[in-house]
């Protein structure tokens, strides 16, 4: 892959670098660091683990919770919504009511890119610590940009997914008293503003030359992942 393909792959997980000030939009390693501990907030050690949580988040991660909301959302017609609704037990339909208001602005794909892009900020995290390398690294990327540009249709509606997403994950805690009016206030979460001044600042500039659109060139499967049943 050039490099202009490479750095489209890294964009997936821009938001993870808008958080962390003085990671590289652009750097397969995500940071100048010797060591990124990722113990702490993921439980991952060594290799066998990244790619286990790859596998898990991927397809099964928080996107699942609203996914049916999302849907719906899109085929219901005004009336069907409405009875769908009044069939919901609370949380639930907090929950739909939370996918219909956001899919204008991240469309069918929900909160899908909030699991690619933080599985995309593992694996550069991989590749700084050297679980992984490179070729590696850029296949399973590749897998991870298969599937965004599939659901997604540009890079506002996925950046957007990525924010929906995290305002989802910042409530999952709440009870259901309390879920609605806590989602309403996660815009005012100080991480969220954060990831939207660094990707405001600096998305223009880097996303320049990377049409959403882009025709990549998937690498092969490197003869390391053989084993690694995940595509």
């Amino acid at each position: 892959m050039d490099e202009i393909q490479q750095r489209w792959l890294f964009a997936l997980s821009a938001p993870m670098a808008a958080l962390n000030p003085g990671a590289g939009y652009a750097d397969p390693a995500f940071c100048d660091d010797q060591y990124i501990n990722l113990q702490g907030s993921w439980g991952i050690d060594d290799r066998a683990q990244l790619l286990d949580m790859l596998d898990g988040m991927t397809d099964g991660g928080h996107a699942r919770h609203l996914a049916p909301a999302y849907r719906a959302w899109q085929r219901c017609l005004p009336s069907e919504w409405q009875s769908l609704l009044d069939t919901l037990e609370p949380r639930e339909r907090i929950l739909h009511e939370f996918a219909s208001r956001t899919f204008g602005s991240c469309g069918p794909g929900g909160i899908l890119s909030w699991d690619y892009g933080r599985m995309g900020f593992l694996l550069r995290c991989g590749v700084r610590n050297l679980w992984i390398d490179e070729a590696e690294s850029l296949w399973l990327h590749s897998r991870l940009a298969v599937r965004a540009q599939f659901h997604y249709g540009s890079w506002l509606a996925y950046f957007n997914g990525f924010m929906v997403g995290r305002s989802f994950w910042g409530c999952l805690d709440n009870p259901d008293d309390e879920l609605a009016h806590e989602l309403d206030r996660q815009g005012q979460n100080a991480n969220t503003a954060l990831i939207a001044k660094g990707l405001g600042q600096n998305m223009p500039v880097f996303l320049a030359d990377l049409p959403w659109h882009l025709d990549l060139d998937l690498p092969p499967r490197p003869a390391s992942l053989e084993a690694f049943d995940w595509s």
